[in-house]
């Protein structure tokens, strides 16, 4: 202990060395240059570790090493005493105390390095900046298109339950006079009343069957379609015909399809697939325009996405209404009396989102309307 504490005093004892001023034939311009620079040295490496200090004490929360913060600091204070040392030496021989501050500098230095490689690998994992920023940025967009679609999806189940509640209740209480009246006109001997009245309350039913198949096609769109598989249009097209069959004989409407076959395979849900082209092919018979329905559905390619088209000799869409009958609740201003929820098309659309696909409305010059849909093809 003796020992360290007279090693301790002798730090600052010059009378072994000279000054440097006195080793060598020092210029005054050589000299102060080598004072100069070290003191300014000194000065930079002593505001370097203070300026770290502040932002630690400002970001200390958010740091993810803060004992290499530590480290840098004292490797950057350390250097700093050295060039400090070094100016002193011209006037005062310290060179005890200099080879003391090498010796923590090294030191310290090496204990940085260290830190330096066991730190690297977990460094390199952290995100840069710009890759932070972006991947932010991605999750803001996805946020904010979740928000939208739970706000639409909210907004469409208000308008749909709202038509539901006041659409369904109509035709069921007419069914029910209805059917009170014929029962009345049997008891009465007045079979040609039973079947007028028999008929209306079937045309009253049929309006609910269609509510109710809406409401179907409602629930199914707020499900998740889980993972899309490899889905032949061909076969969805002819699966919703089918569903169909009893609506296409009673109207003798007729649905051509031509190239949908030898189109390749789309990512799809098959069941969601089908009840999209339901809404479709019932939306043309539905809006006919006096003469039998008839559905023109083609397929091509374009730009690496499977293309379907459906065009019927109905109605038609008036310009004013082509970008709005797409929302929930909205129908359009030719519909004059014909019954309907103004859902179907909204489903659509739906459907085609959950696909990351497309739909448009067109309205033809000569008559009808037609819808474009723009599908993803399944990979191999």
């Amino acid at each position: 202990m003796s020992l360290f504490l007279a090693s301790l005093s002798d730090l600052f004892d010059t009378s072994d060395f000279p000054a440097r001023w006195n080793c060598g034939r020092w210029s005054p311009l050589h000299g102060w240059f080598h004072i100069v620079s070290d003191i300014a040295i000194a000065a930079a490496y002593s505001m370097i570790p203070l300026a770290l200090a502040t932002y630690w004490w400002l970001k200390r929360s958010e740091l993810v090493f803060p004992k290499l913060f530590w480290l840098f600091s004292a490797f950057i204070f350390s250097c700093g005493a050295t060039h400090l040392t070094d100016a002193v030496i011209f006037y005062s021989p310290v060179y005890r105390f200099s080879a003391l501050m090498k010796v923590i500098t090294a030191l310290v230095s090496w204990a940085t390095v260290v830190a330096l490689f066991r730190i690297a690998p977990k460094a390199l994992e952290l995100p840069g900046l710009h890759r932070a920023h972006d991947l932010l940025q991605r999750q803001h967009t996805a946020t904010r298109q979740a928000e939208d679609a739970l706000a639409r999806s909210n907004r469409d189940l208000a308008a749909f339950t709202g038509l539901v509640t006041h659409d369904l209740r109509n035709p069921l209480n007419n069914a029910l006079m209805l059917t009170e009246m014929a029962r009345e006109a049997t008891s009465s001997g007045k079979p040609e009343d039973v079947l007028v009245r028999l008929e209306l309350a079937t045309h009253s039913l049929r309006q609910m069957e269609a509510l109710i198949r809406e409401l179907h096609a409602d629930s199914m769109v707020r499900v998740d379609p889980g993972e899309l598989a490899r889905t032949d249009l061909g076969g969805v097209i002819e699966a919703a015909r089918l569903h169909l069959a009893p609506l296409i004989s009673q109207t003798q409407a007729r649905i051509e399809v031509t190239g949908v076959p030898a189109l390749p395979a789309v990512s799809g849900n098959h069941t969601m697939l089908v009840q999209l082209f339901i809404n479709l092919f019932e939306n043309s018979i539905k809006y006919r325009n006096g003469e039998a329905p008839l559905i023109s559905v083609t397929g091509d390619q374009q730009d690496g996405r499977v293309g379907v088209q459906v065009t019927d000799n109905g109605r038609g869409i008036a310009e004013a209404d082509v970008d709005q009958i797409f929302q929930s609740g909205v129908r359009g201003g030719n519909v004059g009396s014909t019954p309907g929820s103004g859902l179907g098309l909204a489903f659509c659309r739906r459907i085609m989102d959950m696909h990351g696909g497309k739909i448009a409305a067109r309205s033809q010059k000569d008559g009808g309307a037609r819808f474009e849909l723009l599908f993803d093809i399944s990979p191999s």
